[in-house]
């Protein structure tokens, strides 16, 4: 193997220092100090070159601009994009009335003085079902009707109204 015979020094260093590291950063860390070493650019497995670190794309939806992207105004639609959000960004299976108060607050919205006045209008309304109780807190979940709703809104014309 010429790669252990040209650079095994180097690869022992570089593995000793990145089993210091967070082991989701290992692998990745250990290419890029490797290319650095070796004067060569690294390649991802998709055959493409790593991108900046903070591009656009790997930039996480902020629950601000997501309503602003999907262009509602009502409040009720407001709260219906901030569930799709917690569902589709935060990765939520479900969520509590507290946490859709969380998200009106992280998208400096002005948030529900009674958050479960809003769950209980958006579960009239068909928007939001029971998803079962963890203690005595109930979660929810959109409907599909809502998920509908929400990616109609953020497709229409760019996003904007």
């Amino acid at each position: 193997m010429q790669s252990i015979k040209n650079y095994g020094e180097t690869l022992i260093k570089l593995s000793d220092f990145v089993k210091q590291l967070d082991e989701t950063v290992r692998v990745e860390a250990f290419k890029f100090m490797l290319a650095q070493e070796i004067g060569q650019q690294v390649v991802s497995p998709a055959g493409k070159a790593p991108g900046p670190i903070n591009s656009a794309k790997s930039r996480e939806m902020s629950p601000q601009e997501l309503i602003r992207k999907s262009g509602v105004d009502r409040y009720s639609d407001k709260a219906v994009v901030l569930a799709y959000w917690l569902e589709e960004f935060q990765k939520k299976d479900c969520f509590s009335s507290g946490d859709l108060k969380l998200a009106f607050e992280q998208a400096r919205e002005k948030a529900p003085q009674n958050p479960s006045d809003i769950v209980a209008k958006l579960e009239a309304g068909a928007r939001i079902m029971k998803a079962g109780k963890t203690g005595t807190i109930q979660n929810y979940r959109l409907t599909g009707t809502a998920i509908d709703s929400v990616e109609q809104w953020l497709n229409r014309d760019g996003g904007e109204k």
